[in-house]
């Protein structure tokens, strides 16, 4: 598609960054990617998607479903920064997600 570059977006679910009583922590937070033709886009775009699977029923198996993420009561996770990559970026961010993660155990 002409026009379209890919960028890196950060993801941050509100208030788990700590509170008055419990003091700071490292909030919950993810990256992703959006095919977008800008910035503006993709921010869009990431907190429609993040929307989305914050109302979807949550699926850890095969017809294994659990209440939402909004249904229990957390938040909405938003877009906070949004980056422009190349496609090797990109690229390397895809194989990287693609990989099978090692448990510690087994």
């Amino acid at each position: 598609m002409a026009g379209m570059k890919w960028y890196k977006v950060w993801l941050v679910v509100p208030g788990t960054d700590g509170d008055a009583e419990n003091g700071p922590c490292e909030p919950e937070w993810w990256n992703d990617m959006e095919q977008a033709p800008d910035e503006e886009t993709a921010v869009r775009q990431a907190n429609d998607k993040a929307r989305r699977q914050w109302e979807e029923p949550n699926q850890y198996e095969p017809g294994a479903e659990a209440p939402s993420d909004r249904e229990m009561g957390q938040e909405c996770p938003v877009c906070t920064g949004v980056a422009e990559v190349t496609d090797e970026e990109y690229a390397e961010w895809k194989r990287e997600m693609e990989e099978p993660v090692e448990l510690p155990f087994g």
